[in-house]
């Protein structure tokens, strides 16, 4: 049975240990110069201070999806609230159907209780789940690129 829930993210970080890897290979890139190094304590310290939220959708009760919120006063905005995605992922064998449109669409449900104004979700070019997210009322607003030093 899938199940959708809201979990801390020490919790996350037991059960998704592997996912991350495998998120990290699938959708990084320059590794060689930028190896997946998460900053466990940062996460925990935005969410002691009330601005992560983390959700889950599992199978059974195995890990199968995630989303990362993090949740603040951008700097040129500051009496708002933004909801940046930071953490997405599905396992590759749960993606067909509609669970991936249903993890976004409740993870934005649930982070609109926190009273954001804007929620922004960044897409990587070669997974590009925009029409999921234009589906959900979202407009294309940036478009970001990077240049790794050596």
């Amino acid at each position: 049975m899938i199940t959708y829930q809201k979990e801390s993210f020490k919790d996350l970080a037991i059960d998704a240990q592997e996912l991350f890897k495998a998120h990290s290979a699938e959708s990084s890139d320059r590794t060689d110069v930028l190896p997946l190094d998460m900053n466990y304590d940062a996460y925990f310290a935005l969410e002691a201070l009330n601005r992560l939220e983390t959700y889950t959708v599992r199978d059974d009760g195995m890990l199968i999806g995630y989303t990362a919120w993090i949740v603040d006063h951008p700097m040129h905005y500051k009496s708002s609230v933004t909801a940046t995605s930071t953490l997405i992922y599905i396992k590759p064998e749960y993606r067909k159907g509609l669970l991936g449109y249903k993890l976004i669409k409740w993870s934005i449900e649930q982070i609109k209780q926190r009273k954001v104004q804007r929620i922004l979700m960044g897409i990587k070019p070669k997974h590009d789940f925009g029409k999921i997210l234009e589906r959900l009322g979202a407009t294309y607003f940036e478009k970001v690129y990077s240049i790794v030093l050596e």
